[in-house]
């Protein structure tokens, strides 16, 4: 029995290490120049938990790879472009599932990070899932007016205190994303 307990222990443990965002892709709005993205590049790769950064300057994308076993921060990512002059006009996240039911209104917690998934018909996940962030300061305005309305859940309505209540009644007070599977 005590041979079974560990297992599961370890089990679990292994499961969670491959619950995390792996890379992302960034695309910035405003960028004119190749300095303009090194401004970008250089608040990126001041981040800890960022491995790698490749530039796109045709695409103003930027493909970001996080370190192992750290947590990743998109509001981090957020507020270094804009420390650059620039604004994010998309986030899409790679995150790791491992055979995970996934669906409408479901919540994904990965680090200390809550993603919320709004308009997605439920699916069993395993391998590599885009998720898109579509939280207003990570879209281009005109995007986010297409997507507001995606969810029932009032901590995605316009004005919420980003206070979250999931059908099992557990509620998410920091560190809550929006997000759409791409």
């Amino acid at each position: 029995m005590k041979h079974l307990v560990t297992a599961i222990v370890f089990m679990t443990i292994a499961a969670l290490g491959h619950a995390q965002i792996r890379s992302a892709s960034l695309q910035a709005s405003g960028l004119t120049c190749a300095l303009c993205a090194k401004s970008i590049y250089t608040n990126l790769t001041a981040l800890p938990f960022v491995d790698k950064v490749d530039t796109d300057l045709n695409a103003s994308t930027f493909e970001i790879s996080f370190k192992e076993g750290r947590h990743v921060d998109p509001e981090a990512l957020r507020k270094k472009v804009e420390d650059a002059g620039f604004s994010v006009s998309q986030l899409h996240l790679h995150y790791q599932a491992s055979n995970q039911m996934i669906g409408h209104d479901t919540h994904i917690k990965v680090g200390e990070n809550f993603y919320h998934v709004v308009n997605a018909k439920p699916k069993t996940y395993s391998g590599v899932v885009t998720l898109h962030v579509i939280d207003k300061e990570f879209l281009t305005l005109k995007d986010h007016k297409k997507i507001v309305g995606g969810s029932n859940l009032d901590c995605y309505k316009p004005g919420s205190n980003l206070k979250c209540v999931v059908p099992n009644h557990e509620v998410h007070e920091l560190n809550l994303f929006h997000v759409t599977i791409k």
